[in-house]
């Protein structure tokens, strides 16, 4: 019997498998099966994972369709195919230390948990950059005893680690027990699946080392993607409370579960890109999500940190485009996001006339806020590039026929701010008349 099976699911990380790969089958602990589930790739996935299989007999090759629905599909397939005493499951373009199972093993060992948690770091691949995340194992959050439940810690116990499998040693025979499974959703689909493991294992313990690596600026990360699939921000939780209720436990760990929602939510909210998405999001918790999961119903001090309280405040009393924001993204990778609420600055004097320059989420917003309040006069909207070829935004060339007071540029990003000042400053446009969206120039 296999000390532990270790479940990886592929899909188009040719790119980084190789990486991972290598820290999976040169782990010091050799008595393990590497179950390799092939989510559909049609990138050189499959070619690799031939190569090393054809190198190492305990790897298993499993090839599926893809479904459109994230990896829960493919997690699930390998939870059916496991021999093992333990379980890991890994993300493939992550990647671990070389001891990682072997410390968790013993640490499971010793202690006859039914789930290790250990540590965790940040690694940019643009830089090479490796950076510690609290929060992947918060040491505040673990009970003052080597081998705890959520009984110790009903406050605390979704504040101890974040809702992702790879950092994580599961029991086999726990996990058939209860007969968990990943949530079949597009994504955060180990949300749920890890936060009611949590809650149902009677016997947790800690690894407290950084002993996996998770890689940002992969072009493959979930919170990419979440316009497109607005609710997976929220559907783990109202799936969680669900079971926490049946199981009897909801009341007592309500506090601990409704900062980890609101939390969880309000990172996702802030990734938002497309303004239609956001507001999709916006909408549905203001009317219904805040209620259900008991976020709106909270007085400020429930919250363990006011910024939660205050944002939910500030959703549920404000239409979405009071409140809308986008987020910008450095280099196409990782996540820099700039929430922005988009009031006209105080700068731009009653009646004036204006340049509108820049057309995605700011700019609109702008547009809206200026035609309904008649602040000011839009003489010319403008953009950089537009690739939309919409009839109502106009050639920047055209600022160079117009009598105008200010430029307003509605931009976020660094990038286009740049260009946007570096234009105006090439036409002539002095400093004086130049304002960036939110602040001064």
């Amino acid at each position: 019997m296999f000390k532990v099976s270790v479940i990886i699911t592929i899909y188009n990380t040719g790119k980084f498998l190789r990486e991972c790969l290598d820290c999976v089958v040169n782990q010091t602990l050799r008595n393990i099966e590497i179950i390799c589930v092939n989510d559909g790739s049609t990138d050189n996935s499959l070619d690799i994972l031939n190569e090393y299989a054809a190198r190492d007999n305990r790897i298993k090759i499993v090839n599926k369709e893809n479904e459109g629905l994230g990896g829960a599909s493919a997690r699930n397939l390998g939870l059916t195919l496991v021999q093992g005493e333990y379980i890991s499951i890994l993300d493939s373009d992550d990647t671990f230390e070389l001891d990682m199972l072997d410390k968790m093993v013993k640490k499971a060992e010793e202690t006859k948990v039914d789930i290790v948690v250990c540590g965790g770091m940040e690694y940019d691949n643009r830089n090479g950059h490796k950076a510690k995340v609290p929060s992947i194992l918060n040491e505040k959050a673990i009970p003052k005893k080597e081998v705890f439940s959520y009984k110790d810690c009903p406050n605390d116990i979704y504040q101890l680690t974040q809702g992702m499998a790879w950092n994580k040693l599961f029991r086999r025979a726990f996990l058939d027990k209860h007969n968990l499974r990943f949530q079949r959703i597009k994504y955060t689909d180990d949300a749920y699946f890890v936060f009611a493991y949590m809650a149902l294992a009677e016997k947790i313990s800690v690894v407290n080392e950084p002993l996996a690596y998770y890689h940002v600026c992969t072009g493959s990360s979930q919170t990419d993607g979440l316009a497109a699939y607005p609710e997976s921000a929220y559907l783990p939780y109202i799936e969680l409370k669900k079971s926490l209720i049946d199981w009897g436990i909801y009341e007592t760990v309500k506090q601990s579960f409704v900062n980890c929602a609101a939390s969880f939510i309000r990172y996702f909210y802030d990734k938002i890109s497309i303004f239609e998405a956001y507001e999709f999001l916006h909408n549905k918790l203001r009317n219904e999500i805040f209620s259900s999961l008991d976020i709106s119903s909270q007085p400020k001090d429930f919250f363990y940190d006011v910024r939660l309280y205050q944002w939910q405040k500030q959703v549920s009393e404000n239409s979405a485009g009071n409140l809308a924001f986008m987020s910008a993204r450095s280099s196409g990778c990782g996540s820099t996001t700039a929430a922005l609420r988009f009031q006209l600055p105080t700068s731009i004097p009653i009646n004036s006339k204006i340049v509108l320059f820049g057309a995605g989420i700011m700019g609109r917003h702008y547009y809206v806020s200026i035609m309904l309040s008649a602040h000011c006069d839009v003489v010319l909207w403008c953009e950089i590039e537009n690739q939309d070829k919409l009839s109502y935004i106009h050639d920047i060339s055209e600022i160079n026929n117009l009598d105008f007071d200010l430029v307003l540029i509605a931009y976020a990003q660094q990038r286009l701010i740049k260009m946007a000042i570096d234009y105006l400053k090439s036409i002539g446009v002095p400093n004086e008349k130049i304002i960036l969206g939110g602040t001064e120039l």
